[in-house]
């Protein structure tokens, strides 16, 4: 028992270590609105993506110059049991999932480690977009990842905590777990730019590369312009990403957007939407497929209550967007 109190106490010494916020990326220009859009829809089945927010410029407002993105431990962890499995009750796939007794393992490479942080990259036997989409670290150019990874090293082993598919714009972010948990979920996604519409709506990439000295990503979007994705804060219960465009975005432009997953408040990745707007401080909350649209100055999709889907999954917030100088 004394050994046991020995190591707990150990590794939250260490986890307090880790909290202080990177600060190498600085905040500019002052707080604006954006438009925030519902295009939701219900759905019974817990694997469909049935929740979509988009972002765009206000119209007669500034430019967009950034944002900032953050995940947030939900109010309710620890949890003694997180689910994280499949539920694909009233789904009309995925049901020989289980079945399969050889899973396909996919090749994993190691583009990028130090002391501190681990990059591996993925490929995956097909993707719904193929495309070719270069991932540069140093000298090192990758043309055909699906998914590159993002790794913490801790006390107790490296803990991932931001993915990206670099074909199709699609993101995830979480935080460093809490002491008593291995690690947490990855929840509700998100798209970083220019959104177009296929089968499902992605963000066209020509190239990204990694810079470990900034701890950042350089995006540059096939439809024209840059952004900059750096990590500014990772540790427990909080994680979050400054991103600034290259160009600012200018009114009517779709600058971001959120997927997600919500049945009911149990079953989901986020069951509210929570936001701020320039005329008061105080949050509004909605059901998150019943929200319409909102001018706001922060938006955050999240739970109060445990889900059994991806129990541990973060709150995903975007706030501090910043005016630009335009195009």
């Amino acid at each position: 028992m004394i050994r046991s109190k020995v190591l707990i106490g150990l590794a939250m010494a260490i986890a307090a270590a880790a909290s202080t916020p990177i600060t190498h990326a600085a905040e500019a220009g002052h707080p604006v609105s954006v438009i925030v859009e519902n295009h939701s829809v219900p759905t019974r089945c817990a694997e469909e993506d049935n929740v979509y927010y988009t972002f765009k410029a206000a119209p007669g407002g500034p430019a967009i110059g950034g944002f900032r993105l953050e995940a947030t431990g939900v109010p309710y962890l620890p949890v003694l049991r997180d689910s994280t499995l499949p539920d694909f009750t009233d789904c009309g796939f995925g049901q020989d999932w289980a079945l399969d007794t050889h899973p396909y393992i996919p090749p994993t490479a190691t583009l990028y480690e130090d002391d501190q942080y681990i990059l591996k990259g993925i490929v995956y036997p097909d993707f719904w977009r193929p495309t070719v989409v270069p991932v540069t670290v140093g000298k090192l150019t990758q043309n055909f990842l699906h998914l590159v990874q993002l790794w913490k090293k801790t006390a107790t082993g490296p803990v991932e905590f931001v993915v990206f598919y670099p074909q199709d714009g699609y993101w995830r972010l979480k935080t460093l777990p809490p002491v008593e948990m291995r690690e947490v979920a990855y929840g509700s996604s998100f798209l970083l730019g220019p959104i177009e519409t296929s089968t499902r709506p992605f963000v066209a990439y020509k190239s990204l590369s990694f810079d470990p000295k900034t701890l950042s990503f350089s995006i540059e979007f096939a439809r024209g312009g840059k952004a900059t994705v750096a990590i500014t804060d990772i540790r427990t219960n909080h994680a979050s990403l400054d991103v600034t465009f290259n160009g600012a975005v200018d009114a009517g432009q779709g600058l971001a957007g959120l997927r997600s997953m919500y049945v009911t408040p149990s079953r989901a990745d986020a069951a509210e939407t929570r936001w701020q707007t320039s005329e008061t401080a105080s949050t509004q909350t909605s059901d998150i497929v019943a929200f319409k649209s909102a001018a706001a100055t922060a938006v955050t999709f999240g739970r109060s209550v445990p889900s059994t889907h991806n129990t541990s999954a973060p709150d995903i917030g975007f706030n501090h967007f910043i005016a630009g100088s335009g195009n």
